[in-house]
């Protein structure tokens, strides 16, 4: 039969006739804070009851030899009970509970048997594997709970959450006696059940890959995508194992969200006019452009370069010019994310003319931020992104007069204008004080993490009778003048505490620590000696000057 299923005890699941792999097409563990706790939470009520606990349903492939059964569903929860058994093993008194608990972790006269010194009942993919085994599956393992935290600062997103889980186990069942706890130990091997289904062939288990059950973490677009390639490019199982490694290896360079996000602005270049189902839609772009390998071999780790280029900047073996590189900086801090899909699609496929390159991102830099500050209409700037991406596929139309890369002379006026008024949104007013920030003399790009703060000079509310009212008595000045950005500056966020609403005088000495301002925003303050409407407005219109050179505006 190509199907077969079996009610099992956790006893049974992990005894020693039968160990379970990760394969390597599979995801890395996912299992967050909430999830790990719910886990453990539910199982001590149950046990407390005295009650049977039913977990859902695995699904494994069974092996053809005398080797392990590939799970393709459930290694979350898999997982997540090792770590149980193995805090349980760790916490017990008692040589013969620890031995007992052990063997449904490892077992070293099985091992023997088989050839190794010690068998394990799970094993994860590559990538996590040392780390599982170092810190999890073998004895005395998670009690060392500080080298644990410190040896996942240093690995991959999966290991800091295997970790967390460790942690979670450790502060719940440490806090139980021990003889409650050994109690739970056994209800937990012979009370808890599962649904152990048998999957005779890859084909079926590709298929069976995108259903879960309801304990399972739902799957990523990612997840799905990756199975549905690695089945229509028709790898072998080493092939697929060569390709889940790199698959793993983006994954961890660009984090789970990161690399979702691009697959989304692969998607994005690939299918114009999509609407639908991104894994469905972006299969279907691929068939044209060269078929499954050609995408995986040779496409996809241009894109992750390209992405890890814009969103993290790591520059690292680019031959991309420092004026390239500027501009990208800026493009990070805007709040819109469809500017991503044109910048990734130059830098993978037109930018081998530096000179042509620079000339692109000033323009998208440009454009991204009028976008962003003067057209409220988010479906315009979807549209007028996708015109871009047309452009870059017809030679000489994304340099020309009527590109859709150029801003036209209305919308250069409605810029400027935006630019004169208010900005009372905390990250968008960030995002362009920033970016002006680099237009000014002695100015640098600055990363979206800087610790950059936005300072209101005059503060929106004064304390009453402050001398802030002297200069500062009409309320339609300070309605107007407030929020622009004449009166703004960046400070770090101690500096920000520290200035509050004190008067300018008290403000400058903060500003100026050491006799240098943090950000070159704040450099033309420096000799000033009163804070007025009319020096508001003076600066904003400097400050306007600036960007609109930057700009041609």
């Amino acid at each position: 039969m190509a199907i077969a299923a079996e009610v099992q005890r956790i006893r049974d699941v992990f005894s020693a006739t039968t160990d379970i792999r990760v394969p390597p097409f599979q995801r890395s563990y996912a299992w967050e804070y909430e999830e790990t706790e719910i886990l453990i939470k539910d199982l001590l009520d149950a046990f407390r009851h005295n009650t049977v606990y039913f977990l859902g349903a695995i699904v494994v492939i069974r092996p053809r030899n005398r080797g392990p059964s590939d799970v393709v569903d459930g290694q979350q929860r898999l997982t997540t009970l090792t770590i149980i058994l193995a805090v349980l093993r760790d916490l017990s008194p008692s040589t013969d509970e620890q031995a007992l608990i052990h063997t449904m972790i490892g077992h070293e006269k099985m091992g023997m048997m088989f050839g190794g010194g010690q068998r394990w009942r799970i094993t994860l993919n590559t990538a996590d594997t040392p780390f599982f085994r170092e810190n999890v599956q073998e004895r005395r393992a998670t009690k060392r709970q500080d080298e644990i935290r410190a040896s996942a600062r240093e690995g991959s997103e999966s290991q800091a959450r295997l970790a967390a889980a460790v942690n979670t186990m450790y502060d719940y069942l440490s806090d139980m006696e021990p003889e409650e706890r050994a109690r739970f130990a056994l209800w937990l091997l012979d009370e808890v059940t599962m649904v152990r289904v048998r999957v005779s062939e890859y084909s079926v288990a590709y298929k069976v890959f995108q259903s879960l059950n309801h304990r399972g973490k739902p799957l990523s677009d990612h997840d799905i995508l990756k199975s549905a390639l690695f089945e229509r490019a028709g790898f072998t199982v080493e092939e697929a194992r060569e390709q889940s490694e790199r698959w793993n290896a983006y994954t961890i360079r660009l984090g789970d969200r990161g690399f979702g996000d691009m697959l989304k602005q692969v998607r994005s270049i690939y299918d114009r006019e999509s609407a639908g189902d991104m894994v469905t839609d972006l299969i279907a772009a691929i068939i044209p452009r060269g078929g499954f390998r050609a995408f995986l071999n040779e496409q996809l780790p241009r894109f992750v370069e390209a992405y890890d280029i814009i969103i993290n900047g790591n520059t690292s073996g680019t031959k991309l010019g420092s004026e390239a590189l500027r501009r990208i900086t800026f493009l990070r801090s805007i709040h819109h994310e469809s500017w991503r899909a044109p910048a990734i699609a130059y830098l993978v496929d037109h930018a081998s003319d530096p000179n042509k390159t620079d000339r692109f991102f000033w323009a998208l830099d440009r454009l991204a931020y009028t976008l962003q500050y003067s057209v409220n209409n988010r479906e315009y700037r979807h549209k007028r992104y996708r015109r871009i991406l047309d452009a870059m596929d017809k030679p000489g139309v994304l340099f020309d007069t009527e590109s859709p890369l150029d801003l036209t002379a209305r919308e250069r006026s409605d810029m400027l204008e935006r630019l004169r008024g208010r900005f009372p949104n905390f990250k968008q007013r960030r995002a362009l004080l920033m970016r002006i920030s680099a237009a000014v003399e002695g100015g640098v790009p600055l990363d979206p993490k800087t610790d950059c703060t936005v300072e209101h000079i005059l503060p929106r509310t004064p304390s009453k009778g402050s001398d802030w009212y002297e200069e500062w008595s009409k309320a339609r000045d300070r309605e107007d003048l407030t929020e622009c950005i004449g009166n703004f500056t960046l400070l770090t966020h101690a500096e920000n505490q520290e200035a509050d609403r004190k008067s300018f005088l008290e403000k400058l000495p903060i500003f100026f620590r050491n006799g240098e301002a943090s950000f070159a925003y704040s450099n033309d303050l420096k000799n000033r000696t009163r804070w007025t409407p009319e020096d508001v407005r003076e600066r904003r219109e400097a400050l306007i000057q600036r960007l609109s050179l930057d700009w041609d505006l």
